[in-house]
């Protein structure tokens, strides 16, 4: 098994790589339904990540900021599944959630 943490720009990025999209139907050679599966078993779709802001003034917090991409950690078995995932991974110094 592999544990990946994946970095995508958004997520249409990460569902046009994540997901796969069944056709259920089709008029005039276009296409009018269809529902998406995963590609992978084990898909944790995190989203953004805000990074926590230190508070000076309990009654004025800060905004947290949100860090740049749309994160999603995939578990995969083999290292051929994870061929297609490695332009999007990344190594976090301290990861926010991780596999148990």
């Amino acid at each position: 098994m592999t544990d990946l943490y994946l970095k995508f720009a958004d997520e249409a990025e990460a569902n046009s790589v994540l997901m796969q999209k069944i056709v259920t139907s089709v008029e005039d050679d276009v296409v009018t339904g269809f529902y998406e599966i995963p590609r992978f078993a084990n898909i944790d779709t995190i989203g953004v990540i805000y990074e926590p802001q230190e508070i000076v003034d309990p009654e004025n917090p800060p905004e947290p900021v949100a860090l740049e991409g749309w994160h999603v950690n995939v578990r995969v078995v083999g290292a051929e599944n994870a061929e297609p995932l490695q332009p999007f991974a990344v190594v976090p110094t301290s990861p926010r959630r991780v596999w148990g």
